[in-house]
């Protein structure tokens, strides 16, 4: 075969090797779109929040105690809602996105100016979910107060309430005065303790 035709051949093949491949990549040459992927991730925390009734933001209030050797006196506000219901409650923001369980303590016993102390173990609270549980006068489910966080109402759902009342023993003897002391209120995740 003469070595002409040959060349021709060769530059023949390489021509059409160059054209398509130059069209076949066509769609790179006219901006045509490529597709890929990628991971995408987020993390939602639980996040929660509490609203006191504005008599339980206000404090525990119980009046004035003329009689003493007196126990379970009423906070002024245990029976003062509709139908004897309480005004003392705790409700679960409806922007939360978790249940939440409730617990309270005391900073330390009531005190009057004097430095006299009421003991800490005469003040008690009960919780309930409805208020119509919270109605019979019975003490039964009284819990004493103490200075570390304990069991106040545990798995209230988002936009429940969680209803209160508390009372005080006073004791024969107490010293006259104004008796004060501290109540905290947390809410914490379902579960993970006071």
């Amino acid at each position: 075969m003469d070595k002409r035709i040959y060349n021709g051949i060769l530059i023949g093949i390489l021509v059409i090797s160059l054209a398509l491949l130059f069209f076949s990549n066509v769609n790179a040459i006219t901006g045509r779109a490529t597709e890929g992927s990628t991971y995408s991730n987020v993390t939602i925390e639980k996040y929660l929040a509490i609203e006191m009734s504005p008599n339980l933001s206000a404090g525990i209030d119980f009046g004035t105690i003329e009689t003493l050797g007196v126990d379970n006196y009423n906070a002024t506000e245990n029976y003062n809602g509709t139908s004897n219901s309480t005004l003392y409650w705790i409700t679960v923001s409806e922007d939360s996105n978790t249940a939440v369980d409730l617990c309270t303590r005391a900073n330390a016993p009531m005190a009057n100016a004097g430095g006299a102390e009421i003991p800490l173990v005469n003040e008690s609270f009960a919780s309930n979910v409805t208020v119509s549980d919270l109605n019979d006068p019975s003490l039964s489910n009284a819990i004493d107060y103490t200075t570390n966080y304990q069991e106040g109402h545990f798995d209230v759902p988002v936009g429940n309430t969680s209803y209160w009342r508390f009372w005080l023993d006073a004791p024969l003897g107490q010293e006259t005065g104004n008796y004060n002391n501290t109540i905290y209120f947390q809410g914490s995740n379902v579960g993970s303790g006071c």
